[in-house]
């Protein structure tokens, strides 16, 4: 327990509620039950309500007067703007990194690759975006411009509540991954532009594929305004 340090239990929560939303444990729409997870990590409700407070900032959760948090639900409009956004700021972002690459971060940029091969031979679609992360995460890294990678982080934890539901469909892990090697190619050539347009083109196609993913298993929320109460009401689930 963090009894002694009440900021100590605000960031453990936090980092255990974000964890368990963005492996899915939680789906958008869903409650967040504040007793539930009070008694699950040994603290107050107090903690859990600063935690929520703080994802609610983060884009991860809602929360709404005399009823709770709930796991943000995001509109069709919502999802293909964070996708146009990050796309966008991708160009960059390819730019950056191959005027700054160095052979290491190269390197570590191809055995994610290959692991990610792997994963995708394997079907195995969690390992993957895990992978994928931690990928995209390393290419940002390069660039040297934090404030950009922590963009693209944020932006990509608000898509990632409905991601890991929709990125395998239709063979999007293997396709995703030659993606990944035409970035890096342009990228070991030193070639800014292609590095740019190739990331650029990469998300725009993750967009695409997504929102095909997503409309053809139904997950894809395509109404203009996100769930109502009432609709959050018949949503409701407790953490155990």
């Amino acid at each position: 327990m963090d009894t002694k340090d009440p900021d100590l239990a605000v960031n453990r929560v936090e980092r255990a509620l974000e964890a368990l939303i963005l492996n899915g444990d939680y789906g958008a729409g869903d409650r967040i039950n504040e007793n539930a997870l009070a008694a699950r990590f040994g603290v107050s409700r107090g903690p859990v309500r600063e935690a929520c407070r703080s994802l609610q900032r983060d884009g991860l959760l809602d929360i709404v007067p005399n009823q709770g948090a709930f796991v943000r639900v995001l509109t069709l409009a919502e999802i293909v703007n964070l996708f146009d956004v990050r796309a966008c700021l991708g160009r960059l972002a390819g730019e950056l990194a191959a005027a700054a690459m160095t052979r290491s971060v190269m390197a570590q940029l191809r055995d994610l690759m290959s692991a990610m091969d792997e994963a995708s031979r394997a079907g195995d679609a969690s390992r993957y975006i895990d992978l994928n992360i931690a990928f995209h995460a390393s290419l940002y890294a390069a660039t040297g411009n934090a404030r950009l990678a922590a963009l693209d982080a944020q932006m990509g934890k608000e898509l990632r509540i409905y991601r890991r539901h929709g990125l395998a469909f239709g063979g999007g892990l293997a396709v995703s991954n030659l993606e990944h090697r035409a970035i890096l190619a342009a990228i070991e050539q030193g070639d800014r532009a292609d590095a740019g347009s190739e990331l650029e083109k990469h998300i725009q196609n993750g967009r695409d594929r997504f929102i095909r993913a997503m409309s053809a298993t139904g997950q894809l929320v395509l109404k203009d305004t996100a769930a109502g109460p009432a609709d959050r009401k018949k949503r409701s689930r407790k953490a155990s």
